[in-house]
């Protein structure tokens, strides 16, 4: 049997690229224009503050990963705007302010190597350094999709999905698409990142009654790069695969449901045994007894998961179907609902009182679901605030990780779920299950930690991550540090031991994963703090150059 993809061919090499200027590219080439300090940064310098006489302040923008100069990039600065010129340089003259943030845009180019990344940079007139800016080209993913005989196949739509950690868990998020031509090609612009390139399921344009099946790059299990499920593409690289989904005829299944789906609106997804996942459109038709829905699928076999929205929170049903060559009815869906889990919130007996106490939304509580390639909408469970003003997660089956952080001077000390230590076990969730409280106990006997970053023996601009070894709701902790002297200081620090580490600029990775910090090993720092400390730890930074390897 022919795979579901062929022929994937790499091409690497650095290249200069612009973006179309419409609306969608700009959408994904222009950066957002606000900055998000995280954890205890320190505050931006008061760009209104004015110096006593008029300066010129002058500087270069650079492409980061060839190092050469970037013309005819907009440089930004309190309130104006110049292009740079051939040699990438910038000047703006009569300045008064005695400090302010610096912007650069560029189609064709980003920033920032992280999702997350700030795109300004800041500045004093105190600084006696060279401003220099710096420019990330895009990464490219190029190729065609055509069906299993060699035909093109138009109007397939191509989503690049990256993988992308936050507090509150992981997940894939789309980036960039692109819908093929006339001749089946494609041409998706990302930031450079770990990425899953997916086709959409649609109707066959070339044959009517036929709809074109999903197909993912990497297929489940497979292992063309060196991590088995991510497409890994730098800074102005191009990686070209050609896509040679499945094409299938479509038969029209009829399920009911045994109970009314009042003023609900199920949603349908089909997964075959090799993890192959459809959202299937659903025609609804209801009667006094029960909800009808038809859908289409094309032949094999299906796990079907239907979720409703019902005034008590949520239901769901699973079912197995076998399709053949012919239309199928007789599916039926029980629906059940959706277990809810209530969280408790307490207070460790030895805390300040005076200190105010955290709700428990200011902990930014999720339970991140553990399986490899989860349903999207159930990846991540936010906690919700329900009718009677208590809160809960409503949870479907499965296994998941809690995941909180620090709100101010507090830390989540403990969390349990019956026996079940959550900061060290997963929660695993059946049917039925609920009623049961999680239980999150906060403290505020912290610690903090100050130091000094450089980059080669001289103070740097830095990002510093502490990453807890002991048990902990959060995986990673950051701050950014002074960009004048390289120093920073991390206060409400929970107690306890960290792997510290500092990028020049912003690293986002797996940080439960302990492979994540092996390429830095000889920069990672070992520090146990303990409630009341302020230790001293000093960190040599890891440079742009090897965070881009």
């Amino acid at each position: 049997m022919r795979p579901v993809w062929l022929d994937n061919r790499f091409r690497h090499g650095f290249r200069r690229s612009a973006c179309v200027l419409s609306m969608l590219t700009a959408a994904l080439c222009l950066p957002k224009l606000t900055a998000q300090m995280i954890g205890n940064s320190l505050a931006p310098p008061n760009s209104s503050a004015q110096a006593t006489t008029p300066i010129s302040v002058s500087g270069r923008v650079m492409n980061a990963m060839t190092n050469l100069p970037v013309s005819r990039a907009l440089v930004r600065f309190s309130g104006r705007a110049v292009l740079t010129g051939r040699e990438g340089k910038f000047e703006f003259d009569q300045v008064t302010a005695a400090s302010g943030f610096f912007q650069v845009i560029k189609p064709g180019f980003y920033s920032s190597i992280d999702a997350g990344g700030s795109i300004t940079s800041s500045w004093r007139a105190s600084q006696t350094a060279p401003i220099e800016l710096r420019l990330y080209p895009e990464a490219i993913f190029t190729g065609t999709v055509t069906a299993p005989n060699g035909d093109p196949l138009p109007h397939v739509v191509v989503s690049a999905r990256r993988r992308v950690y936050d507090g509150s868990g992981r997940g894939w998020v789309p980036t960039g698409q692109a819908q093929t031509d006339s001749h089946g090609r494609f041409r998706v612009t990302v930031p450079p990142g770990d990425y899953r390139l997916e086709t959409m399921a649609g109707a066959n344009r070339n044959a009517s009654g036929q709809i074109i099946l999903p197909v993912r790059v990497p297929a489940e299990g497979s292992s063309i790069t060196s991590t088995s499920d991510s497409i890994h593409i730098r800074s102005g690289e191009e990686l070209r695969f050609d896509l040679h989904p499945a094409v299938s005829n479509a038969y029209k299944v009829t399920a009911t449901f045994d109970s009314s789906l009042g003023r609900g609106f199920p949603r349908i997804t089909a997964r075959s045994g090799n993890g192959l996942r459809l959202p299937l459109p659903v025609k609804e038709a209801s009667s006094d007894a029960s909800s009808v829905a038809t859908m289409e699928l094309p032949s094999g076999t299906y796990t079907l998961t239907a979720s409703v929205l019902s005034p008590d929170g949520s239901e769901q049903a699973q079912t197995t179907v076998t399709v053949t060559d012919r239309d199928v009815s007789g599916v039926i869906f029980h629906l059940a609902q959706v277990p809810v889990l209530p969280v408790e919130l307490q207070v460790d007996g030895s805390a300040t009182s005076d200190n105010q106490q955290p709700s428990l939304q200011q902990l930014g509580l999720t339970l991140e679901n553990t399986e490899s390639d989860a349903e999207p909408m159930n990846s991540t469970i936010r906690l919700v605030t329900r009718r009677d003003r208590t809160v809960a997660f409503t949870v479907p089956p499965g296994s998941y990780r809690l995941r909180g952080r620090s709100s101010g001077t507090w830390y989540i000390e403990s969390a349990s779920y019956g026996a079940t230590d959550l900061l060290q076990q997963e929660l695993t969730v059946g049917p039925g299950v609920g009623g049961t409280p999680i239980r999150i106990t906060v403290s505020d006997q912290t610690a903090s930690l100050q130091g000094v970053c450089r980059l080669g023996g001289v103070p740097s601009d830095c990002w510093v991550y502490l990453i807890p070894s002991t048990p902990s709701a959060e995986t990673v902790f950051i701050l950014h540090g002074n960009s004048t002297d390289g120093s920073y200081h991390y206060a409400h620090v929970p107690p306890g031991s960290y792997q510290a580490v500092a990028f020049a600029e912003r690293y986002t990775a797996d940080y439960s994963d302990p492979a994540t910090l092996v390429p830095f090993a000889t920069r990672v720092r070992a520090v146990t703090i303990s409630a009341g400390e302020k230790p001293t730890l000093d960190l040599d930074v890891v440079p742009t150059a090897e965070m881009t390897r």
